[in-house]
C-alpha cells in the first residue's frame, strides 16, 4: 500500500472538485421536488431523502440537486491539510486550508452576533425538521475544531474569537438543561431530542476551549455533559443513538464519535475519572462492530451496509488510543473494498449483492481525507521517536 500516491491521489481529485459535491442527504436541494406539493408534506420529504441515499444509481442530476459545500465537510478537509502541513511543512496546505475556512465563514448564520453554521441543505429526520444552513451543534463544533487546528498552528487570533463565539452559541441555544453535576445539549436550537454523541461532542469542543480560555464554565461544560453522557452508557460499554425509544439502536461510528470525544475531554482537562467508561466502551466497540478481518460492521447486530463512514472513523478512533496496528488493517481493507484507484475517490457503501459508488464529498471523501492524513500523521510521530 503506497499511503503517499493514494493520499496525493485523493487531494488532487478533491482540489479538482472545487472541494463541492453530493452528499448522502441533499435531496431536498431538488429544484424540481421543491417545485411539487410533495415538499409541504414531512412524510413525502423523509421519504425523498431516503430515496436518493439508498438508491445505488446517482439521480441528482436528474432531479436538479447541486453541488454543494458543506461546512463539516470543509471543516474535516481542513483539518487533514493542517495534518500534512505538520507532517512536512509544507506552506501551500496552510494556505489551502485557510482559504476553505473562509468559506466556512461565509456560511455563518446571519441572524447571530455570534458564529454558528449549519449543514447546506434541507433535511429531515423523525425527530426535527430543518431548512438549510440552520446552525447545529455538529457543524458548529466541527468548524470549531478545524477554527482551534488553525489559530495552533498559525496562532491567528480570528480563529479562535470564531470558537469562542461557537462555545457561546452552544451555551445560549443548545443547553437543554443542567444541574449540579451534569448538563445536556441539544441538536438543533429549539428541539429537545437528546442524543448522545451531540452531548459528547459538546464536551470534546468545551474541554479544548478550557485549554485556551481557562474559563471555569468551558470546564464544567466538559465535566457535565460528559458525565451526563457517561451515566447513560450501558453495562456492556453501549450507547444507543439517542434517549428515544426510535432512537436505540448502536452503531459504529457513533460509539466511535463517543470514544474519541470522551478521550479529548479526559486529555484536555487532565481526569482519569472517565477511564473506566472508555476501557469498557472501547472493548465494547472492538467486539461487537469489526469483523476479525477489520470489515466494520454498520450495526452491533449486523455487518450491512458495509460504510466508509465507519472506516475513517475507525481509523480515526484506533490512532486516538495507539492501536496502530488495528488502524493500519482497517485502512487497507477500506482500501481493497472501497477505493477506486483510477477515479481517485472511496466508495459510498457494500451491500451484500452489490456496491453503491455514489460520490459523496462530506460523508466518504471528507472522512476519508482525514482518516488518511491522521495515518500519516501518526507514522511520521512514529518515525520520529524511533
Amino acid at each position: 500500500m503506497d499511503l503517499k500516491k493514494i493520499t496525493d491521489g485523493h487531494y488532487e481529485a478533491l482540489k479538482r472538485a472545487g472541494f463541492r459535491g453530493y452528499d448522502v442527504y441533499d435531496g431536498l436541494n431538488s429544484r424540481i421536488f421543491r417545485k411539487t406539493p410533495c415538499f409541504g408534506s414531512k412524510n413525502m420529504r423523509i421519504a425523498w431523502i431516503q430515496f436518493f441515499k439508498r438508491s445505488p444509481l446517482n439521480f441528482r442530476p436528474v432531479a436538479l440537486v447541486p453541488r454543494g459545500s458543506n461546512a463539516k465537510g470543509l471543516a474535516l478537509i481542513i483539518r487533514g491539510l493542517l495534518n500534512r502541513y505538520r507532517v512536512g511543512g509544507n506552506s501551500r496546505y496552510m494556505d489551502e486550508a485557510c482559504g476553505l475556512a473562509d468559506i466556512i465563514v461565509s456560511q455563518r448564520a446571519r441572524d447571530r452576533d455570534y458564529f454558528c453554521v449549519g449543514y447546506d441543505f434541507f433535511w429531515e429526520a423523525r425527530a426535527f425538521s430543518v431548512p438549510e444552513f440552520t446552525p447545529n451543534m455538529i457543524v458548529s463544533s466541527f468548524a470549531g475544531q478545524a477554527f482551534l487546528d488553525l489559530y495552533e498552528s498559525g496562532n491567528d487570533g480570528r480563529w479562535l474569537e470564531y470558537a469562542l463565539e461557537i462555545g457561546y452559541f452552544i451555551e445560549k441555544e443548545l443547553k437543554l438543561r443542567q444541574s449540579d453535576k451534569e448538563v445536556v445539549f441539544g441538536y438543533i436550537p429549539g428541539e429537545e431530542a437528546i442524543v448522545y454523541n451531540v452531548n459528547l461532542l459538546a464536551a470534546a469542543f468545551f474541554s479544548r476551549l478550557y485549554v485556551h480560555s481557562n474559563e471555569r464554565k468551558h470546564r464544567e461544560y466538559a465535566e457535565g455533559a460528559a458525565d451526563f453522557t457517561v451515566n447513560a452508557q450501558r453495562e456492556d460499554g453501549a450507547w444507543p443513538y439517542g434517549e428515544e425509544q426510535y432512537h436505540r439502536w448502536i452503531d459504529n461510528f457513533h460509539t466511535g464519535f463517543n470514544l474519541v470525544s470522551l478521550d479529548a475531554v479526559r486529555v484536555n482537562l487532565s481526569s482519569d475519572r472517565w477511564d473506566d467508561s472508555i476501557e469498557r466502551g472501547l472493548t465494547f466497540h472492538m467486539r461487537s462492530h469489526f469483523l476479525e478481518d477489520m470489515t466494520p460492521k454498520y450495526y452491533d447486530t449486523g455487518l450491512y451496509p458495509v460504510d466508509i463512514h465507519n472506516f475513517a472513523q475507525g481509523i480515526d478512533t484506533f490512532l486516538t488510543f495507539g492501536d496502530f496496528e488495528r488502524a493500519r488493517k482497517l485502512l487497507e481493507r477500506s482500501i481493497d473494498m472501497m477505493w477506486d484507484e483510477n477515479k481517485h475517490y472511496f466508495y459510498y457503501q457494500k451491500k451484500r449483492w452489490y456496491k453503491n459508488r455514489i460520490n459523496y464529498m462530506r460523508w466518504s471523501q471528507a472522512w476519508m481525507f482525514y482518516a488518511l492524513t491522521r495515518f500519516e500523521l501518526h507514522g511520521e510521530s512514529r518515525r520520529t521517536r524511533s
